[in-house]
């Protein structure tokens, strides 16, 4: 007995959020998905509240220009450039990937790495995070090296113990253990160099 693990055979992609994929995305955020990775910006948005106008929400989760985010605290941070991806299989959403653009490294270790990956709850522990995350890495060279970033930083939860695998498998080697910027728990912080 124990978790069955399901191969991922099928034309898993990285998206921009489009309306097409939008249905299965709500259909996320009602099984308790905090979605959309964009660093506090929207999260608290409900499915009801994105159907009300799904243009505008696709527009403003794929804005990629720098965004102030409130902090648990009450303050203000303003955030790097970022990119806003859609994991889908077809038309239906499995998750999202943040990759933020900045050479700052106390304001990326602040948010939790260049790389963010979030999978819906009802598919956790099926293999499509560490496809996420292989697609996202992909990716990283190229738009990280073309910003002139040669090293990037992630993070994960302490307790993850699969995160934590997939980013020491793909070179990653821990900087420090800090509390999380949204107050969550501890954050540990892993750089990679980019080939």
């Amino acid at each position: 007995p124990g978790e069955t693990k399901v191969a991922i055979t099928m034309p898993v992609k990285l998206v921009r959020p489009c309306k097409a994929i939008l249905p299965s995305y709500l259909e996320a955020i009602d099984e308790g998905s905090y979605c959309n990775m964009a660093l506090g910006a929207f999260g608290d948005e409900s499915a009801e509240e994105i159907s009300k106008d799904p243009d505008e929400y696709i527009r403003r989760i794929s804005d990629e220009s720098p965004r102030k985010v409130a902090m648990p605290d009450g303050s203000e941070f303003t955030v790097a450039e970022h990119s806003l991806l859609w994991l889908v299989d077809g038309e239906r959403y499995l998750g999202s990937v943040s990759l933020r653009f900045s050479g700052d490294k106390e304001v990326i270790e602040e948010f939790g790495g260049h790389i963010g990956v979030a999978i819906r709850p009802a598919l956790l522990n099926k293999g499509y995070g560490v496809k996420a995350a292989s697609l996202a890495w992909q990716l990283a060279g190229a738009y990280f090296k073309e910003r002139g970033i040669n090293s990037i930083y992630v993070s994960c939860n302490p307790t993850n113990t699969a995160s934590r695998r997939l980013i020491e498998h793909n070179g990653g080697k821990l900087v420090k253990e800090k509390p999380d910027a949204f107050g969550t728990g501890p954050s540990l912080i892993f750089a990679i160099d980019l080939k």
